[in-house]
């Protein structure tokens, strides 16, 4: 059976996403519930369903519970108490130590597929909340043994209502691979952005993007990664060791002038890399980047575009470096490789520089 009412508790920035992607397709009709009545009722009027109480889930099919890790499994066990045939899911980015403390109060497991939609920004609130949230983005399940077969299809169903694409694996499996490609780069981020005092007084003038790109994270709220640090404690320090032992490698190489070893320790990094998928689940590519100098005034990026989009070259990755004092900014293009000299050629043609191709 598809899930006709959909209940949201939390409407934070994934609750109130969730209720907005819901909101383009037709059939559906989410209801999002808040212990602050002004953020429910925000994210209604932004789109993200129908401001209510607690006493209007009752009715719901599939209830989402959009709230902080350790707030999880006693609003499970509040709603399920309160709505006795609803499948529930939720949006934390730790899985196991979330479905241990759902057994442990009771809950109804059977009831219960827990989920993380691999999607979010560092602001929070309904007010950062954006229906493209979840488009083609990973939506991972961690179903138990307890799990029914309908939960689990309403998990899918929600998946794929909201643009994403659904996946499942065990719950260990998620939060080992999440210690390392999520709150690991959280917990540097932070301590990275914490030692730009070290610096001096220069240090925020002189930090470029590669600064601002790096500790980017360090803006999420630390309350909440306190949270799922302590959810997924084991393995997000057994994360930390082994990139503590990294940092000593580069440290010990520095010390005694050893440059084949901290080439070694740099080149494993960017070949590690080329793993990453570009797109969804594809096989990553090999691009280029240009450079090219834009007055800093309406209407130019916009021009930009359109030339690629005349040229048929579809531009992967964009970012943007305004330059201090001056009416001019650097804009950096992700393309493949084969089209990058096209595109060059384009942008010049239009009079615009491209600075380089790399």
């Amino acid at each position: 059976m598809i899930p006709q009412r959909v209940g949201i508790v939390g409407a934070g920035l994934i609750g109130t996403s969730i209720g907005m992607a819901l909101g383009r397709r037709e059939g559906a009709v989410a209801f999002v519930v808040d212990t602050d009545p002004e953020r429910a009722a925000t994210a209604a009027a932004l789109g993200g369903g129908r401001a209510a109480g607690p006493d209007e889930l009752r009715s719901c099919d599939h209830i989402v519970l959009a709230v902080p890790p350790a707030s999880i499994a006693a609003s499970l066990l509040q709603y399920q108490r309160l709505n006795l045939n609803a499948t529930f899911s939720d949006v934390a980015s730790i899985k196991a130590s979330v479905i241990a403390e759902a057994e442990s109060l009771g809950c109804d497991l059977t009831r219960f597929c827990a989920a993380h939609p691999i999607a979010g920004r560092e602001r929070g609130g309904p007010t950062a909340a954006v229906p493209e949230l979840f488009d083609d983005a990973i939506w991972v399940s961690t179903p138990t043994t307890h799990t029914s077969v309908q939960a689990r299809a309403d998990v899918r169903w929600l998946a794929q209502e909201c643009g994403g694409r659904a996946v499942e694996m065990s719950a260990v499996e998620h939060d080992r691979a999440l210690a390392v490609v999520s709150h690991l780069p959280q917990i540097v981020a932070s301590v990275l952005a914490g030692q730009l005092p070290e610096a001096g007084e220069a240090g925020p003038t002189l930090a470029g993007r590669g600064f601002r790109d790096t500790t980017r994270l360090a803006d999420s709220d630390p309350g909440l990664w306190v949270q799922i640090a302590d959810g997924n404690r084991l393995a997000l320090a057994a994360a930390l060791t082994s990139h503590a032992a990294r940092v000593q490698l580069v440290i010990s190489a520095l010390e005694s002038g050893d440059l084949s070893s901290l080439e070694r320790v740099l080149r494993y990094g960017f070949d590690a890399r080329k793993a990453l998928p570009t797109k969804s689940l594809q096989t990553a590519v090999s691009w280029a980047r240009l450079g090219v100098v834009l007055l800093d005034q309406p209407g130019e990026l916009a021009r930009l575009f359109s030339v690629a989009g005349d040229a048929a070259v579809n531009i992967e990755d964009v970012a943007i470096d305004h330059a201090a004092d001056h009416p001019v900014g650097l804009v950096l293009l992700d393309v493949a490789r084969e089209s990058a000299a096209v595109l060059a050629a384009a942008v010049r043609g239009a009079g615009w520089h491209v600075l380089a191709i790399s």
